[in-house]
């Protein structure tokens, strides 16, 4: 008998229609290609967009990417984060209900956004699938992080003890990021060292990564005819990716006012969100004309051209984020670029600096980021060639094929 495998990950889509969890849909290619009966569970709404897969009822499939797609009908919630929240909440009570329609799943993965989907944990124990947490983010750790909720809170205190009993209870917990054992020893819920709850032999560490042969096929395939793009003249800082307060985009602005001087240096930006207008604005109002705002949007097919074609390519976030790493598909997916990264994190775990293709580190202030940016600008074209070099070596160590073969060993099946 074929096994069942659910993925459960709310903002899943489709990869024409999302530029992110790339993750869940590599894991879901890869264990139907082994002969399971996978179906990626997710939202009918598609997050950060305005696309909808309209059910007329709870529930809806469609086969994308030679995978089956369940949509559950779900909250809208537009740029409102407490709707976003609610959604979550919503979206795992729903859940429950696809089992008067589905067949029952031996096994559950879960992309976790703790404290708000616990009821996809209780649904597996009800169906009696095996639980595998897949832990991407760190949610009750943002939401402090971000100043949501302050560490002392009742509300935040509870959400962490959520967290503590579902990383115990779980049949296996898989950090995407390599920090994640240590974050469990951070707070004393191990049991080797700390008599707590959680068996770390049952917790693992597999990054993301990207499809490298995917990459290199888009390569070879899709292209953008933009002027900026391929000029061959200027050393092009690109950044790709949300704009929104966690990706603090306003310091890149704020460095390249900096380096608004230097005529051979511009600033592509590629993306949306929240911040977006406001900076639009900003780059018109103190004429920074080496700053240039491109697509909102570009299908994942293009996107390893863009890299590519970047002089720099640029991870940016708020001060303190990824303590415990990052796993982001877009960092790898800058790394295969071949091309140097330049990240204002200062991330823990880094690869950035583990394997020396660029600078990853906190800035005091914005001419410290400019003047990061100008070391790459004035680097010898053998150092310069040296560090591109390195970049694509590294990528091999983070290919996707790799990866899912690590997660299905840690998860038993």
């Amino acid at each position: 008998m074929t096994q069942i495998i659910w993925f459960i990950c709310k903002d899943a889509a489709p990869l024409s229609e999302s530029g992110s969890f790339f993750r869940t849909l590599k894991q879901a290619q890869y264990f139907r290609q082994k002969g399971y009966d996978v179906k990626i569970i997710c939202s009918d709404w598609v997050h950060n967009t305005e696309i909808c897969h309209k059910t007329n009822g709870l529930w809806k499939t469609e086969t994308h990417d030679n995978v089956a797609y369940v949509f559950l009908k779900s909250m809208y919630y537009g740029k409102s984060n407490t709707r976003r929240l609610i959604s979550y909440i919503l979206f795992a009570k729903d859940v429950v209900k696809l089992l008067n329609f589905l067949k029952k799943p031996q096994v559950i993965i879960h992309t976790s956004r703790i404290p708000f989907d616990y009821q996809i944990f209780k649904f597996a124990r009800k169906c009696k699938a095996k639980y595998i947490m897949d832990v991407s983010d760190l949610w009750p750790w943002e939401l402090e992080h971000q100043g949501v909720l302050s560490k002392n809170n009742p509300l935040l205190i509870l959400f962490y003890r959520i967290e503590r009993n579902l990383y115990a209870k779980a049949d296996e917990v898989v950090f995407s990021f390599q920090g994640g054992p240590d974050y469990i020893r951070d707070r004393k819920w191990d049991k080797q060292d700390h008599d707590g709850p959680i068996d770390l032999n049952r917790v693992h560490y597999v990054n993301t990564g990207l499809d490298r042969e995917e990459f290199n096929d888009y390569l070879k395939r899709f292209r953008i005819d933009d002027v900026e793009l391929l000029d061959k003249d200027t050393f092009k800082v690109v950044y790709l990716g949300s704009i929104r307060r966690a990706n603090n985009v306003t310091q890149l602005l704020s460095a390249a006012k900096c380096l608004r001087d230097n005529i051979k240096i511009k600033f592509l930006i590629y993306g949306d969100g929240p911040d977006r207008d406001a900076l639009e604005k900003r780059v018109v109002d103190e004429g920074l004309v080496n700053v240039v705002f491109k697509d909102k949007w570009i299908r994942p097919q293009y996107v390893p051209f863009v890299l590519t074609q970047a002089s720099l390519n640029i991870l940016n976030y708020m001060k303190g984020w990824a303590p415990y790493g990052g796993s982001m598909n877009k960092m790898f997916m800058a790394i295969a670029s071949g091309k140097p990264v330049l990240c204002n994190a200062g991330m823990g775990y880094s690869p950035i600096r583990e394997y020396e293709i660029g600078i990853d580190q906190e800035f005091e202030n914005s001419q410290d980021y400019a003047n990061a940016i100008l070391h790459f600008f004035n680097m010898s074209n053998l150092e310069y060639e040296s560090m591109c070099d390195r970049c694509k070596r590294a990528s091999l160590d983070f290919d996707a094929a790799k990866l899912n073969e690590k997660f299905a060993k840690y998860c038993k099946l």
